[in-house]
C-alpha cells in the first residue's frame, strides 16, 4: 500500500480518507505481527541450536543401581553414552535397548536425567530358568526366552527348564531364541500360554515337543506328563492340574508318570526315578483300544502299579445330577 503525505490526506474527501486510514492501520497491524512473529522465530532457532550444541550437554553419568552381574563400567560401556553428548539429540530408548542386548542378564534399563546434565542408569537382573540345545551349542534364557549365554557343555546340577525341540534353535545372547519350525514356535506358545493360564508354568522343569505326536512335560522333576497329541490340549492340561494337586495332597515328593493321552481320562504310574522306564508308560499302549483302558466313573480305581482315573467335566456333573 502506497503511503500518502499529509496533505495528500487532507485534500481526500471525508469518506476515502476514513477508508484509507483504516487500510493504513491494518497495514501496520500486520507489519508488527509479521515482526513480533519473525522475533519469537529467531529466537527459538538460537535456542535450538543452542540446545543440541552448547545446552544440555551429559555432564556427568553414574549408576545408581548396578545389580549383581555387571559393574557400573560395563553397564556405562554398553549404554553408549560419553560426557558431552547433547541429552536433546540422544535417543534415550535406544540407550536402554543398547544396554539390555548387550549385558543379556539386564532385564531391564532405566536411564533419568536432569537439566544440569547428570545422567543415571539404574538396571534390574533376570535369571537362568530355561535351558536349549541351540544350533550354536547349548543356550541358557531367561523366563522370558532372552538368551543370556551360549556353554559348550550342559551344566551339571542347574535347576533349569529344559526344552527340547526338533530342530536346534537360533540363539543369539540379548535376543528371544527363536524356532526354525513356525509350527513348533505356535505349540510351544500355546503351551506356555496354557501353563502360564493354569499358574503351574514356574513349576514346569521340562517341555518336550520334539516328537508333536508324543508331547511331554515334566513337573519339579518329579512328576512327567504325557500329553500326546496337540488334540484337546487344555482339557489335558487341566486333567493333569486336577492330577497333580491330587498326588500331592498324598504325598508331595510322590514320583510318578502321568498319562494324560486319553482326553478326561488319567493313568498315574509310580516310579522310583523319573529315568525308569516301565511298559505301561508307553503312550502306545495306553491308547492302543478300549480295552486297555477301562472306562470308570469320577472314583478312582487302583491296582498294584497304575492308577486310572476318569475326569468329569461340569456338565457331565450337572446332567449326573439331574437324573
Amino acid at each position: 500500500m502506497k503511503q500518502l503525505t499529509p496533505e495528500q490526506v487532507a485534500k481526500l474527501r471525508p469518506e476515502s480518507r476514513q477508508r484509507y486510514e483504516a487500510r493504513l492501520k491494518a497495514v501496520k497491524r500486520n507489519r508488527r505481527i509479521l515482526t513480533i512473529f519473525c522475533t519469537v522465530l529467531v529466537a527459538l532457532l538460537v535456542v535450538v541450536v543452542l540446545s543440541t550444541t552448547v545446552l544440555f550437554n551429559i555432564t556427568n553419568i553414574k549408576v545408581a543401581k548396578t545389580g549383581a552381574i555387571y559393574s557400573a563400567n560395563e553397564i556405562i560401556s554398553a549404554s553408549g553414552l560419553n560426557n558431552g553428548d547433547n541429552m536433546v539429540r540422544t535417543d534415550f530408548d535406544k540407550v536402554c535397548e543398547r544396554i539390555e542386548k548387550n549385558l543379556p542378564y539386564v532385564l531391564e534399563a532405566i536411564v533419568t536425567k536432569k537439566l544440569s546434565g547428570e545422567v543415571t542408569i539404574s538396571i534390574k537382573d533376570t535369571t537362568a530358568a530355561i535351558f536349549i540345545e541351540a544350533s550354536q551349542g547349548y543356550a541358557v534364557a531367561d523366563i522370558n526366552g532372552k538368551v543370556l549365554e551360549i556353554l559348550e557343555e550342559v551344566p551339571e546340577e542347574a535347576n533349569f527348564m529344559v526344552i527340547r525341540t526338533s530342530n536346534a534353535l537360533e540363539a543369539v545372547p540379548g535376543e528371544i531364541f527363536s524356532f526354525a519350525d513356525e509350527e513348533e514356535k505356535a505349540l510351544y506358545d500355546e503351551l506356555v500360554k496354557q501353563l502360564k493360564t493354569l499358574g503351574i508354568f514356574e513349576n514346569i522343569t521340562a517341555i518336550d515337543i520334539s516328537d508333536r505326536s508324543s508331547i511331554k512335560l515334566e513337573y519339579q522333576n518329579r512328576l512327567r506328563l504325557l500329553l500326546g497329541s496337540v488334540d484337546e490340549l487344555e482339557v489335558k492340561l487341566k486333567g493333569g492340574l486336577e492330577t497333580i494337586k491330587a498326588e500331592d495332597s498324598k504325598d508331595p515328593t510322590t514320583v510318578a508318570e502321568i498319562n494324560l493321552t486319553i482326553p478326561k481320562k488319567v493313568f498315574v504310574n509310580p516310579l522310583d526315578s523319573l529315568n525308569e522306564e516301565k511298559v505301561e508308560s508307553d503312550t502306545k499302549d495306553t491308547t492302543a483300544t478300549d480295552e486297555d483302558t477301562t472306562d470308570v466313573s469320577a472314583d478312582t480305581s487302583t491296582n498294584e502299579d497304575v492308577n486310572t482315573t476318569e475326569l468329569s467335566t461340569e456338565a457331565d456333573e450337572e446332567n449326573s445330577n439331574d437324573e
